[in-house]
Protein backbone atom coordinates (compact mmCIF):
# COMPACT_ATOMS: atom_id res chain seq x y z
CA UNK A 1 0.00 0.00 0.00
CA UNK A 2 1.32 3.52 -0.79
CA UNK A 3 2.38 5.92 2.22
CA UNK A 4 0.18 8.84 2.87
CA UNK A 5 2.77 12.15 2.07
CA UNK A 6 0.42 15.58 3.35
CA UNK A 7 1.55 18.23 1.19
CA UNK A 8 -0.13 21.85 3.01
CA UNK A 9 -0.11 24.31 0.21
CA UNK A 10 -1.37 28.33 0.21
CA UNK A 11 -3.41 29.41 -2.76
CA UNK A 12 -0.29 31.00 -4.03
CA UNK A 13 1.47 30.82 -6.78
CA UNK A 14 4.69 29.90 -4.69
CA UNK A 15 3.01 26.49 -3.87
CA UNK A 16 4.06 25.43 -7.04
CA UNK A 17 7.99 25.15 -5.04
CA UNK A 18 5.82 22.50 -2.83
CA UNK A 19 4.35 20.01 -5.38
CA UNK A 20 7.98 20.10 -7.16
CA UNK A 21 9.53 18.92 -3.98
CA UNK A 22 7.05 16.41 -3.64
CA UNK A 23 7.91 15.26 -7.11
CA UNK A 24 11.56 15.23 -6.39
CA UNK A 25 11.26 13.01 -3.28
CA UNK A 26 8.11 10.97 -3.53
CA UNK A 27 7.58 8.57 -6.15
CA UNK A 28 4.51 7.41 -7.81
CA UNK A 29 3.20 4.18 -6.90
CA UNK A 30 5.32 4.24 -3.74
CA UNK A 31 3.63 7.29 -2.18
CA UNK A 32 -0.53 8.76 -2.24
CA UNK A 33 -0.29 12.52 -2.23
CA UNK A 34 -2.56 13.99 -0.05
CA UNK A 35 -3.12 17.64 -0.88
CA UNK A 36 -4.43 20.42 1.81
CA UNK A 37 -5.09 24.12 2.06
CA UNK A 38 -6.21 25.72 5.14
CA UNK A 39 -8.85 27.99 5.04
CA UNK A 40 -9.71 30.58 7.49
CA UNK A 41 -13.04 29.67 8.59
CA UNK A 42 -14.86 33.48 8.16
CA UNK A 43 -13.82 32.93 4.24
CA UNK A 44 -15.42 29.21 3.97
CA UNK A 45 -18.70 29.09 2.89
CA UNK A 46 -18.68 25.69 1.74
CA UNK A 47 -17.11 22.42 3.12
CA UNK A 48 -17.07 21.25 -0.15
CA UNK A 49 -16.73 23.06 -3.57
CA UNK A 50 -20.46 23.40 -4.45
CA UNK A 51 -21.76 26.58 -6.49
CA UNK A 52 -22.46 29.76 -4.29
CA UNK A 53 -26.12 30.84 -4.09
CA UNK A 54 -26.76 34.49 -5.08
CA UNK A 55 -27.66 35.20 -1.60
CA UNK A 56 -24.37 33.86 -0.58
CA UNK A 57 -22.33 36.45 -3.11
CA UNK A 58 -24.46 39.36 -2.33
CA UNK A 59 -23.66 38.25 1.72
CA UNK A 60 -20.31 37.36 1.19
CA UNK A 61 -18.41 38.11 -1.85
CA UNK A 62 -15.02 38.57 -0.42
CA UNK A 63 -15.46 35.24 1.32
CA UNK A 64 -16.78 33.73 -1.98
CA UNK A 65 -13.81 34.77 -4.19
CA UNK A 66 -11.24 33.63 -1.42
CA UNK A 67 -13.02 30.31 -0.94
CA UNK A 68 -13.42 29.71 -4.82
CA UNK A 69 -9.37 30.90 -5.15
CA UNK A 70 -9.06 28.22 -2.55
CA UNK A 71 -10.41 25.43 -4.18
CA UNK A 72 -8.79 25.86 -7.94
CA UNK A 73 -5.53 25.84 -6.44
CA UNK A 74 -6.23 22.51 -4.57
CA UNK A 75 -7.64 21.21 -8.31
CA UNK A 76 -4.73 22.63 -9.98
CA UNK A 77 -2.11 21.25 -7.74
CA UNK A 78 -4.33 17.57 -7.46
CA UNK A 79 -4.12 17.88 -11.32
CA UNK A 80 -0.29 18.42 -11.48
CA UNK A 81 0.96 15.58 -9.32
CA UNK A 82 -1.89 13.24 -10.81
CA UNK A 83 -0.41 13.85 -14.49
CA UNK A 84 3.03 13.28 -12.99
CA UNK A 85 1.60 9.65 -12.37
CA UNK A 86 0.91 9.75 -8.60
CA UNK A 87 -2.20 9.11 -7.08
CA UNK A 88 -3.61 11.67 -5.44
CA UNK A 89 -6.43 13.69 -3.59
CA UNK A 90 -7.02 17.26 -2.68
CA UNK A 91 -9.48 19.29 -0.06
CA UNK A 92 -9.83 22.37 1.45
CA UNK A 93 -10.49 22.29 5.31
CA UNK A 94 -11.38 25.84 7.50
CA UNK A 95 -9.42 26.35 10.68
CA UNK A 96 -6.10 26.94 11.70
CA UNK A 97 -3.48 26.71 9.60
CA UNK A 98 -1.63 24.20 12.18
CA UNK A 99 -4.60 22.50 13.73
CA UNK A 100 -6.34 21.47 10.34
CA UNK A 101 -2.53 20.34 9.23
CA UNK A 102 -1.83 17.97 11.93
CA UNK A 103 -4.78 16.21 12.41
CA UNK A 104 -4.89 15.84 8.65
CA UNK A 105 -1.49 14.54 9.22
CA UNK A 106 -2.90 12.11 12.08
CA UNK A 107 -6.09 11.08 10.35
CA UNK A 108 -4.51 9.97 6.96
CA UNK A 109 -1.38 8.63 9.35
CA UNK A 110 1.10 10.46 7.16
CA UNK A 111 5.13 9.81 6.86
CA UNK A 112 5.54 12.89 5.54
CA UNK A 113 4.54 16.23 5.54
CA UNK A 114 5.97 18.85 2.89
CA UNK A 115 5.01 22.24 3.81
CA UNK A 116 6.31 26.18 2.70
CA UNK A 117 7.92 28.55 4.97
CA UNK A 118 8.51 32.37 4.54
CA UNK A 119 11.27 34.11 4.82
CA UNK A 120 10.63 36.46 8.12
CA UNK A 121 12.69 39.16 10.23
CA UNK A 122 13.00 38.68 13.69
CA UNK A 123 10.28 40.99 14.01
CA UNK A 124 7.99 39.39 11.73
CA UNK A 125 8.47 36.38 13.52
CA UNK A 126 7.58 37.23 17.13
CA UNK A 127 4.24 38.96 15.42
CA UNK A 128 3.36 36.14 13.13
CA UNK A 129 4.89 32.99 14.68
CA UNK A 130 6.33 30.57 11.87
CA UNK A 131 3.22 27.49 10.96
CA UNK A 132 5.40 25.10 9.81
CA UNK A 133 7.61 25.39 13.19
CA UNK A 134 4.20 25.05 15.30
CA UNK A 135 3.55 21.76 12.73
CA UNK A 136 6.96 20.45 13.89
CA UNK A 137 6.61 21.06 17.42
CA UNK A 138 3.29 19.22 17.21
CA UNK A 139 3.97 16.15 14.79
CA UNK A 140 5.66 12.61 15.22
CA UNK A 141 6.82 12.57 11.15
CA UNK A 142 8.73 14.07 9.33
CA UNK A 143 8.15 17.68 7.67
CA UNK A 144 10.05 18.85 4.34
CA UNK A 145 10.15 22.26 4.44
CA UNK A 146 10.70 24.85 1.75
CA UNK A 147 11.12 28.24 1.21
CA UNK A 148 7.58 29.53 -0.71
CA UNK A 149 8.39 33.34 -0.35
CA UNK A 150 9.46 36.48 1.46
Amino acid sequence: MPSPVLIAIDASPASSALLTLARRYCCPGEHELHVLLAIDSTFAVHEQPAPYTTEELEEYPAACEEQQHADHAVAAAVRELQQAGFTCQGCMVAGQPVDVIVAKAQELNCELIIMGHRHLTRLGRLLDPSISSKVIDQVQVPVLVGATGV
